[in-house]
């Protein structure tokens, strides 16, 4: 399917209906940058680092702090899709960021970033997001690194919506999921936690979590920049 198509797809429909009731004038965009740049791993150009520019502008606004240029440019180095929100001027005010891997005969979809303008948080974008995701890169296995328990709580729910296991709960972590984990993230520890990758938090003011997912983050120090890595697999 050509980039110019997805937007044909129900889930691009389901993601587009709900923001134009946000906002008639808001709009997605879909890209596939190894697509419409072929050497994009290799040099960014001049097109390439301006869209990358308007992702740390978003990134800036919406974490309310800046993890800094740099992160981002690494968030792309291996994109296999770019989807954007525009507002109704054609300005990106959300961005999320995926990778699609084949590990030995399972395929991989691996969410590395969304960030959204504040005005447009918590609005039941994330979902709808998610969902087209997986639809531009279908998958075995989906893997999402975070200290958000917000983006614990949707991206399980995904996953367990479409039959799969998840790994960390707070009750278990699935020694399988954190082979497959290492598969990409090499330093991920027993804990299913990935230590002092950030400068500390993130999103400025990062929720708490609920009971129910407490004792994950226990495990790991947001302030010191660790993120807990999570998997839907199969069964």
């Amino acid at each position: 399917m050509d980039t110019k198509d997805f937007k044909t797809l129900f889930q691009a429909r389901a993601l587009l209906d709900h923001l134009h009731g946000m906002n008639p004038g808001y709009d997605i965009e879909i890209i596939q940058p190894k697509k419409c740049w072929p050497d994009i791993e290799k040099r960014k150009s001049p097109a390439v680092m301006d869209i990358i520019r308007q992702q740390h502008e978003v990134s800036k606004e919406g974490f309310g702090n800046d993890i800094g240029f740099e992160a981002i440019v690494h968030r792309n180095r291996d994109a296999d899709l770019w989807i954007h929100i525009m507002d109704e001027n054609g300005k990106l005010i959300g961005f999320s960021i995926n990778e699609g891997y084949k590990v030995e005969d399972q395929s991989i979809n691996y969410f590395r970033i969304t960030v959204f303008y504040k005005n447009i948080q918590k609005q039941g974008i994330y979902p709808l997001l998610n969902e087209l995701k997986v639809a531009i890169i279908p998958a075995d296995i989906y893997l999402v690194r975070t200290q958000n328990p917000i983006v614990y709580k949707y991206f399980t729910q995904m996953c367990r919506q479409k039959g799969l296991r998840v790994s960390p709960t707070a009750t278990h972590i699935d020694p399988a999921a954190l082979d497959i984990a290492r598969q990409l993230i090499p330093g991920v520890d027993e804990s299913s936690v990935q230590r002092s990758l950030l400068m500390g938090e993130a999103l400025k003011g990062t929720p708490k979590p609920s009971a129910e997912y407490a004792p994950i983050w226990d495990r790991m120090d947001i302030y010191n920049g660790d993120v807990v890595v999570i998997l839907g697999y199969p069964e």
